[in-house]
C-alpha cells in the first residue's frame, strides 16, 4: 500500500510539472521604456533576450525544470553578457498565471500565437556548400540552435565547452503551405538588420525541417535541422 501511495504522489508531482510546462511554453514579453525583455520557451528550453528597438542587449538559455513552489532551475548553456555561469544549474523565481508570467522581479504577458510544426528546438547538422551539395555538421561542444515556439523563433550559435557565444537573432515567424517566414526583431552582429522579412522553401517531416532561400545578406542557403 505504501508503495502504492508513493508511486501515486510521484504520478501526481510528474503531471504537476508537465501542466507546468505547458503553461511556460510559448512567449512571453516585458516592456520597460525602451527595453524588451522577451522569453521564448518550449517544453524542456528556454531562452531569454533583451534588447531595444536598434540595439541587441543580452541573450542566455538553457534546459529548465520548475520546482515545486514558484521557481525554476534552468541549466544554462549559454549567455553571451556572463559566460562564467554557462554550465551551472541557476534558480529564478517564477509564478506561471493565466496570461502573465512574474520571472526574476518582472512582470510579462503571454504573446504567443498557435503552435505548428515547427514548435520545438532544432539544431542545424547539415549545410549546403558554394557548389550545392549538403554536408552534414558532426555534432560537437559547438554548435547552432533554434528555438520555435508561440511565433517566435531565436538561433543562436553557441560552444558549451568553451562557454564562447557567437551570435544570435530572433522575431516572429509563420509557417504556412510550404513557405517559412521570419521577421527580425533583434540581430546581435548587425542591427541595420532589424525589421528585414526573409522568406524560404520549407518541408518539415516529423524530426527533420529543410528550408532554402537567402540569407539577411542576400546568399543563397541550404539548411537541414534537427528537433532535439
Amino acid at each position: 500500500m505504501k508503495q502504492i501511495f508513493l508511486s501515486l504522489v510521484g504520478f501526481l508531482i510528474l503531471g504537476s510539472f508537465k501542466i507546468q510546462a505547458q503553461g511556460l511554453k510559448g512567449a512571453w514579453e516585458a516592456v520597460d521604456a525602451n527595453q524588451t525583455t522577451l522569453i521564448i520557451a518550449t517544453e524542456s528550453y528556454i531562452t531569454v533576450s533583451k534588447f531595444e528597438a536598434n540595439q541587441f542587449m543580452s541573450t542566455w538559455g538553457g534546459k529548465y525544470t520548475l520546482g515545486v513552489t514558484n521557481e525554476v532551475f534552468i541549466e544554462v548553456d549559454f549567455h553571451s553578457s556572463n559566460p562564467d555561469i554557462v554550465n551551472s544549474s541557476q534558480s529564478y523565481n517564477m509564478e506561471i498565471k493565466k496570461r502573465g508570467l512574474e520571472f526574476d522581479g518582472s512582470k510579462f504577458k503571454k504573446i504567443s500565437a498557435d503552435d505548428n510544426k515547427l514548435t520545438g528546438l532544432w539544431r542545424i547538422t547539415a549545410r549546403a556548400n558554394k557548389e550545392g551539395a549538403m554536408e552534414e555538421i558532426v555534432p560537437s561542444p559547438r554548435k547552432t540552435y533554434k528555438i520555435m515556439a508561440g511565433g517566435y523563433f531565436q538561433w543562436f550559435a553557441i560552444n558549451t565547452q568553451s562557454r564562447e557565444f557567437f551570435g544570435t537573432g530572433g522575431g516572429t515567424y509563420t509557417l504556412e503551405k510550404g513557405v517559412y517566414s521570419e521577421h527580425i526583431i533583434f540581430f546581435s552582429r548587425d542591427n541595420s538588420r532589424v525589421g528585414a522579412t526573409l522568406t524560404f522553401a520549407a518541408k518539415v517531416d516529423d524530426k527533420v525541417w529543410e528550408h532554402s532561400g537567402k540569407s539577411s545578406k542576400g546568399d543563397a542557403i541550404k539548411e537541414i535541422w534537427t528537433k532535439q
